[in-house]
């Protein structure tokens, strides 16, 4: 135990604030590698949204009414930009896979020779890697950008949806059968 100001810590006490050093060392040497993976993982549940979400946009416009609503309406805007409202945030969910997919896109980092054993060596490694992460974040914050951007013209699309006057609708036809009498049997 410390006995007074000035004195040095005792073995215990200098055992823990090795632990503690070693383990934050490595941490810290760790980093650069647990980043990428990271940022990879992030860019796979990013990819998994925006295709949830491409799917299920296509299937509410299948099974909508949309088109004939559309079609059958007289309206401020012309129907083709009405159209261009609704396909939007599928445009933005595709750019956003593309930047997405940059994420895993391998590339060559010229000037890096993984065999050298010179002194400064591991820092060149290390400037790579982090070069890598920093091209990756990029790419996925690109990503995560055109996503949310999708959400705001999905929002725009709900609101222009719900205020489209409904196409008119004439008279619903109804068919009647009459059965037809059967002759009697005779006799």
């Amino acid at each position: 135990m410390r006995v007074g100001p000035g004195q040095g810590l005792d073995p215990e006490e200098e055992a823990i604030v090795q632990g503690m050093a070693d383990y934050w060392q490595k941490v810290w040497n760790e980093t650069p590698l647990q980043t990428i993976t990271r940022l990879e993982d992030a860019a796979k549940q990013v990819i998994a949204v925006t295709a949830a979400l491409q799917g299920l946009y296509l299937a509410i416009f299948v099974f909508s009414n949309l088109r004939v609503q559309l079609a059958g309406i007289q309206w401020v805007l012309p129907t083709w930009m009405l159209w261009i409202v609704f396909l939007l945030p599928l445009a933005c969910w595709v750019i956003s896979l593309f930047f997405a997919t940059r994420v895993f896109l391998p590339r060559i980092r010229p000037g890096v020779n993984f065999n050298e054993v010179s002194a400064g060596a591991w820092q060149k490694v290390k400037d790579v890697y982090r070069q890598a992460a920093e091209e990756k974040l990029r790419w996925l914050r690109y990503s995560h950008g055109w996503l949310v951007a999708s959400f705001v013209l999905i929002l725009l699309a709900v609101i222009l949806f719900v205020c489209l006057p409904t196409p008119p609708t004439g008279p619903t036809q109804i068919l009647i059968v009459t059965p037809i009498p059967s002759p009697l049997p005779t006799p």
